[in-house]
């Protein structure tokens, strides 16, 4: 007589049991990340529109339009970082130092609209002078020469992605 034993029988079952929980584990952990492309995607587009906006704005409050002569000791003062502007509405910001504290929630076009494809997304925006170790790093020659502009756009999942981009002085 040919066929499985009670044993065998439970054995295949054991075997097949514990295959079948490890594809689930991994299909489940591919549903709960199907969506981080999305999100990260949608993440950079935001924050990469941040960026684009305040690199475009002079340097400092005291830089003339276009950059030269740029602000120094010997021509007119940059603003400290401790007085950088605030209090302006957002269709007046036209240097760097106006985005410093920027916390929109929804993220704002350059105009200051409301972009509802990004409704549930969060941004936050610092401005501050280069440290001392990217002035060494960069040789700059003085602690006005940069400053640097950080995005931070958190997703509806909680997912966070920080952008950091320099200004030059020039």
């Amino acid at each position: 007589m040919k066929g499985f034993t009670l044993v065998e029988l439970v054995m295949t079952m054991l075997l097949i049991s514990i295959a079948a929980l490890g594809v689930t584990y991994v299909l489940g952990l591919a549903f709960r990340h199907q969506s981080d492309a999305l999100w990260q995607a949608k993440a950079i587009a935001i924050a990469s529109a941040y960026q684009e906006e305040i690199l475009s704005r002079r340097f400092d409050e005291h830089s003339p339009l276009g950059g030269v002569p740029p602000c120094s000791p010997s021509t007119t003062p940059c603003s400290i970082a401790s007085a950088f502007d605030d209090g302006e509405p957002r269709a007046q910001f036209d240097d760097v130092d106006d985005y410093d504290g920027v916390n929109d929630s929804p993220p704002l076009d350059a105009d200051g609209n409301p972009r509802p494809e990004y409704a549930a997304y969060h941004v936050a925006v610092s401005v501050s002078y280069a440290d001392a170790t990217t002035i060494a790093r960069l040789s700059l020659n003085g602690a006005t020469d940069v400053k640097v502009v950080t995005v931070q756009v958190t997703s509806p999942e909680g997912g966070k992605l920080t952008l950091a981009a320099l200004k030059g002085n020039y």
